[in-house]
């Protein structure tokens, strides 16, 4: 596949962009993840025309570069062991394991200790690890729903319950017959203007149960930034998001 590179506007970092040459009639160009960045295009187009196009693209190029890379390490923790590190409220925490007689998790600045009978033994601190930090997502997520909840109970509406739970596809979901709003259990890997937005997204639900005009309208009043926000957390669909 052909390869051009681009000098960023901002961070002048020179990047590769790969060009994808297909049978169609229109240009689309992506940012995975990953930070590869691929511009599909029609056959004929000139190499000297995608290399025009991506540096007028580059500053949208370079901001979906930097919002990924807030992301990195929302997703899922697949191993825990010591000098491992995952996210945290948005920063990065490190994982010191102990083995010792009695079995607990704690936080102390920017280490998460986790004193088990065998470090060897991952299912067992899996399940150590998830249930603390089930523990600190409910108490996180239930301030910050109580926090901007009175948004809300002027028009009448009850306090929500407030439910965690591992979610693939969503940060979070309610269902306003039962006056309960569920979030991602990997949701405070995100820093609190990231939660914030899903949660004051859920609860406008209970006003506007559809994404409707007047729905964003009220969202927007109350968060001008909300589409920024969300922006930065779509990014990390690994979320297990």
């Amino acid at each position: 596949m052909e390869t051009v590179s681009i000098t960023l506007p901002s961070s002048k970092k020179i990047v590769s962009v790969k060009l994808d040459r297909k049978s169609m009639k229109t240009c689309r160009l992506k940012v995975y993840p990953s930070q590869e960045i691929v511009l599909s295009m029609p056959k004929t187009v000139p190499t000297t025309w995608a290399e025009e196009f991506l540096v007028d693209k580059g500053t949208w190029i370079e901001s979906k570069l930097d919002a990924f890379r807030k992301t990195v390490g929302y997703a899922a923790t697949d191993e825990i062991r010591d000098g491992f590190s995952i996210k945290f409220l948005g920063e990065d925490m490190l994982f010191v394991v102990t083995e010792c007689e009695k079995e607990k998790v704690y936080s102390e600045g920017k280490i998460i200790h986790i004193c088990c009978q065998d470090a060897n033994d991952q299912s067992k601190i899996q399940r150590q690890f998830e249930n603390w930090w089930r523990k600190q997502a409910k108490t996180l997520l239930q301030e910050r729903t109580e926090h901007w909840y009175p948004i809300i109970e002027k028009y009448g509406i009850p306090m929500p319950k407030v439910s965690v739970r591992k979610m693939k596809t969503l940060w979070g979901s309610c269902s306003v017959n039962r006056g309960i709003i569920t979030l991602n259990f990997y949701l405070i890997k995100a820093g609190i203007p990231y939660i914030d937005y899903v949660v004051l997204h859920e609860l406008t639900h209970f006003l506007y149960p559809n994404h409707s005009k007047q729905f964003y309208m009220f969202l927007s009043n109350y968060m001008p930034d909300w589409k920024e926000r969300k922006q930065v957390l779509d990014q990390d669909i690994v979320h297990g998001l």
